[in-house]
């Protein structure tokens, strides 16, 4: 587990933004456990995360319920976004289980992004160190399959499924060398 310091130092505290994690422990079911040892998100980071959701139909933190039918209802909060897609892909908390998920609000898709809040934070910042460390194309690839060993480490669950959000972003990474 990453410690704060180094996590801040990785984003950059020009570049972080609080979210409330002590009200969302006391308010929310998820464990303790799911979530990450720091109070701060990355504001933005590259293409694969984005908190800047102003002018986004969503704001930051916004609550989510969606209709599961006869599952009832999945609580969501929102602390993120595709840096592309601000407006429909939304990265959320499950409020129940701590997972983070993606939504496609357009056409209601769910996708597991990662196993924990705690999880998907320690995924940025390695992703951080990979794109500060980054001198162009030359040796990218290995240095891509070194951050999927790591991060599945960190995650299997999230790298599980070929097609995950993770998955892709690493091929991206791989294929750009």
């Amino acid at each position: 587990m990453t410690d704060s310091d180094a996590i801040l130092k990785a984003w950059e505290p020009e570049n972080t933004i609080p979210y409330p994690r002590e009200e969302w422990l006391d308010e929310f079911p998820a464990p303790a456990a799911a979530y990450p040892v720091v109070d701060f998100l990355p504001i933005d980071m590259s293409a694969v995360f984005t908190a800047y959701l102003e002018g986004a139909r969503f704001d930051l933190y916004s609550r989510i319920n969606l209709d599961m039918g006869p599952d009832g209802t999945l609580a969501l909060a929102v602390i993120g976004a595709v840096p592309d897609d601000r407006d429909d892909m939304l990265f959320c908390l499950d409020t129940d289980s701590g997972r983070i998920l993606l939504l496609g609000v357009g056409d209601g898709t769910l996708e597991l992004v990662n196993s924990t809040f705690k999880a998907l934070t320690e995924f940025l910042y390695h992703f951080a160190l990979f794109i500060d460390a980054d001198t162009g194309g030359f040796g990218r690839a290995k240095r891509a399959k070194a951050l999927r060993a790591t991060l599945n480490a960190i995650d299997p669950e999230a790298l599980a499924d070929r097609e995950s959000w993770w998955n892709v972003a690493l091929m991206q990474l791989g294929s750009k060398a």
